[in-house]
């Protein structure tokens, strides 16, 4: 073999492995972005979950602290807003003995239009809305400000399972 030709094995062979070199290291990069894409995504996740979860949290609580104290919330609705919040945070709560007496109320109203759907009823729809809302509260009252009592003070961190 020449030379000539070993020389240009050799120059040809540093060639191959600038190129392996640079192409490993462009992978490496594209991988080592996206990794750290997806890490960020990942914390932003958790910190939109730890934000949400704290918001339901706050508003379980303030709800629950007004059952009974204020006029303006009936028990009724205090319910249907309960089960509401629960339901996005920790669903089996609402079958524990100590507040399934919210979501039996939930269930019992359901139907009772919202929001928009309220404000469209006529004044006699209202009335025997709030009738039979009446009735609930009546019956249910003393175990939803009991269940809202536990719950205002509940351990979300430490749930039950």
């Amino acid at each position: 073999m020449s030379q000539q030709l070993i020389y240009l094995l050799i120059g040809l062979g540093v060639v191959v492995c600038i190129v392996a070199v640079v192409y490993i290291y462009r992978h490496y990069t594209v991988i080592k972005t996206a990794k750290t894409s997806q890490i960020l995504q990942a914390e932003q996740s958790q910190e939109r979950y730890q934000k949400n979860r704290a918001y339901l949290i706050e508003s379980i609580q303030v709800i629950a602290r007004a059952v009974g104290n204020d006029e303006k919330l009936t028990y009724t609705e205090a319910c249907m807003r309960l089960t509401a919040l629960i339901e996005a945070l920790a669903p089996h709560l609402l079958q524990h003995a100590d507040f399934s007496v919210i979501f039996e109320v939930y269930k019992r109203t359901e139907h009772i239009p919202i929001k928009e759907g309220w404000k469209k009823l006529s004044k006699q729809q209202r009335w025997k809305y709030q009738q039979e809302m009446a009735l609930c509260d009546k019956e249910y009252g003393e175990k939803i400000k009991s269940a809202a009592a536990i719950l205002a003070e509940y351990d979300f961190d430490h749930m039950l399972h």
